[in-house]
């Protein structure tokens, strides 16, 4: 996510359920290469050990369920999906450790498939989905840490007037976005301008409404 056009929204808690969207369909992020699926969770999305824990029940990569969170790893440009538990049998089978796990051994993903792949210096890119009570319980905590999504994706949200009416905004460019809390506001109209005028992904951090207090 280097050299990307960085957006600072500050948004209150009442409407931060608004960007949720943006998670279920997927969001860029940037893990430690060397970390398991657990480490990668906890240090590099931020999210509290418990919630991994006990909330986090579901886990696929590139569509393939996980079981073991502290053996498997993500590998870059692949898609990590989280979410709580699921309904159903097939949810129920979809469940890290799954009683009844057994029965989808052909599609389970198998922590040691990418073990001669070529060694990665420096941090990787990843499409990170969030679902259900994941999405609600940790959509904070992963934006806050920063997130890269196409620019006419925020476009097309941020054009209804109803959605985060009362988040401030800041755009900056690169050098100058290592500092986002330093970079100017900017007013709704003139950063649906900018977003018109930016051509493929733009790094969105998002801040409690507070923060810069």
């Amino acid at each position: 996510m280097e050299n990307l056009n960085i957006l600072q929204m500050i948004v209150r808690s009442e409407e931060m359920l608004a960007l949720t969207p943006l998670l279920r369909e997927g969001v860029t992020v940037s893990l430690t290469p060397g970390r398991t699926l657990r480490q990668s969770m906890t240090e590099d999305l931020g999210i509290a050990p418990d919630c991994v824990e006990q909330r986090v029940q579901t886990v696929f990569l590139d569509g393939s369920p996980v079981d073991d969170i502290d053996a498997d790893s993500a590998e870059p440009g692949c898609t990590l999906a989280l979410a709580g538990a699921l309904p159903g049998v097939a949810g129920i089978a979809m469940r890290r450790n799954s009683p009844v796990g057994a029965f989808r051994q052909g599609i389970t993903h198998c922590h040691g498939e990418h073990e001669h792949a070529s060694p990665v210096s420096g941090s990787f890119d990843v499409t990170l989905k969030l679902f259900n009570s994941v999405a609600l319980e940790c959509l904070g905590t992963v934006l806050e840490r920063g997130v890269a999504v196409r620019a006419a994706r925020l476009l097309e949200l941020l054009e209804d007037p109803e959605v985060l009416p009362g988040a401030t905004f800041a755009l900056g460019t690169p050098p100058q976005n290592v500092a986002p809390l330093a970079m100017p506001p900017l007013d709704r109209p003139a950063l649906l301008a900018a977003l018109r005028a930016l051509p493929g992904l733009i790094r969105l951090v998002v801040l409690p409404a507070g923060a810069c207090a």
